[in-house]
C-alpha cells in the first residue's frame, strides 16, 4: 500500500483497513484447498487430505475471519432489518417507505453472516467451487471495509450511540412485555377459586 498506491486522498483509517483486507485475503488464500498442492508440492495427497492439515487450514481460516477489518463495527452499526414503523391510517404508505430499509438490512445481514461461511468453505472446497466461494468471501469483506469506512467518516459515534440505543429499546420492550405477561399471569391466579389453585 505505501509503495503502489499511496494516495493523498486515501487517509490513513481507509488505508489501514486496506492493508488488513489484503494480509487477510493472502492468508486466506494460502488457507484454500486449491493452494496445497502449490505451498505443499513435496508432500503426497493422503498427508494433505488428513485431518491435521484440514484442522490447520480451519484455524488459518478463523484468524482471517477474525483479522478482517470492521466486522463487528459493520455488524453494530448495520444489524438486519428493523421492525416496520406502521402508521395509523397510512398502512400501504408505511409499507412502501419501509421497503427500501427491509432490503437493506436484508443485504447487511447477509454479508455479515455469508462472509465467514463463505471463507470456510473455500478452504472445505476445492475446484471452480473453491474458487468462487474465496472470491466471493474477499469481495464481500472489502466491501464491508469500505462501507465501514465510509461509516466512520460520517460521524461513526452518533451511529454507534444510535445502534446501541436502538437494541437497548428492543430490550427494555421486551422485558416490559414479560413484566406484563408475569402480572397478568398473577393476577389470573389471584382471582382464581382457592380450591382449584391448591389443586
Amino acid at each position: 500500500m505505501r509503495k503502489v498506491v499511496r494516495n493523498k486522498e486515501i487517509d490513513e483509517e481507509l488505508e489501514k483497513d486496506l492493508e488488513q483486507w489484503f494480509r487477510g485475503s493472502l492468508l486466506l488464500l494460502a488457507a484454500t484447498r486449491n493452494m496445497e498442492e502449490y505451498l505443499f508440492p513435496g508432500v503426497n495427497e493422503s498427508a494433505r487430505l488428513s485431518l491435521y492439515f484440514m484442522a490447520g487450514r480451519l484455524l488459518l481460516a478463523i484468524g482471517v475471519i477474525e483479522g478482517m477489518p470492521d466486522q463487528s463495527l459493520f455488524a453494530l452499526i448495520h444489524p438486519g432489518p428493523q421492525k416496520p414503523d406502521i402508521e395509523k391510517g397510512h398502512l400501504f404508505r408505511s409499507l412502501i417507505q419501509y421497503f427500501p430499509k427491509l432490503i437493506k438490512g436484508l443485504i447487511c445481514q447477509h454479508l455479515n453472516r455469508s462472509s465467514p461461511v463463505l471463507a470456510i468453505l473455500s478452504v472445505l472446497l476445492s475446484g471452480t467451487e473453491g474458487w468462487v466461494c474465496y472470491g466471493i468471501a474477499i469481495a464481500q469483506y472489502l466491501f464491508i471495509g469500505l462501507v465501514t469506512s465510509k461509516d466512520k467518516a460520517l460521524d461513526v459515534l452518533s451511529q454507534f450511540d444510535a445502534a446501541v440505543a436502538r437494541q437497548r429499546q428492543e430490550i427494555e420492550t421486551e422485558l416490559h412485555l414479560r413484566d406484563a405477561a408475569r402480572t397478568a399471569a398473577e393476577a389470573h391466579l389471584e382471582t382464581m377459586d382457592p380450591n382449584v389453585e391448591s389443586l
